[in-house]
């Protein structure tokens, strides 16, 4: 099917999405349809997903015609595909005039071919499996990588933090006597030492008492 193009007949353009963006809209209109006929017959190209001989176009158009788009679009095309049965596709070509050993030899070359395909897209299958498997174990390697550097680097920090640590110790001291010399000291002093009494002091007090005790009873 050709189609004839209503406009400028200029070239076509191509611009960037930033540039198309604030370009104004164009519409493009198709004026005429040119319709082309073809005989329907073994064509090695069309190879059917079940079995039996491959059926497709077949040499040069037959027919042609031209109609304009308005009454094309008046009666709506029909977008039902028409598929064949072996069985079918075997009477076409015996009603084209093939003989049994051409159907035949047509069935065996589709059928290989079909075959082919079949092993083409499984091998395809494979090796796309394969890459992506060898992929995923790439990306476990850099990533089991990444996270042994991470530990090493983690490793390495908390080292320097515990040599910053022992430098610090050891160029600020802290001994017992810093801490016990003062209160040593002061307990030391005569101010907060602790005078008992003594025992001729304690032996006046008794008297005292006990004489006190009799001037009241007499």
């Amino acid at each position: 099917m050709c189609n004839t193009r209503v406009g400028s007949g200029e070239a076509p353009t191509f611009w960037n999405w930033h540039t198309a963006a604030g370009m104004k809209r164009k519409t493009v209109t198709w004026a005429t349809t040119t319709i082309h006929e073809f005989k329907l017959g073994h064509n090695a190209c069309s190879i059917p997903s079940t079995g039996g001989p491959s059926i497709g176009l077949v040499g040069p158009a037959l027919a042609s015609r031209t109609t304009q788009v308005d009454d094309r679009l008046s009666t709506p095309r029909p977008h039902n595909e028409q598929l064949l049965g072996p069985m079918q596709r075997i009477e076409l070509l015996r009603d084209a005039g093939h003989s049994v050993e051409e159907i035949a030899h047509f069935c065996i070359a589709t059928n290989q071919c079909r075959t082919e395909r079949h092993e083409t897209q499984q091998e395809y299958v494979a090796q796309m499996r394969q890459r992506h498997y060898e992929t995923y174990v790439v990306r476990q390697q850099i990533m089991a990588l990444e996270m042994e550097r991470q530990r090493q680097l983690y490793l390495q920090m908390q080292q320097h933090q515990h040599q910053l640590q022992m430098q610090s110790s050891s160029s600020y001291p802290r001994s017992s006597t810093f801490y016990s010399t003062p209160y040593a000291a002061a307990s030391q002093s005569p101010r907060y030492q602790y005078t008992s009494p003594s025992p001729e002091v304690q032996v006046l007090d008794n008297k005292r008492r006990r004489v006190s005790v009799e001037a009241l009873l007499n």
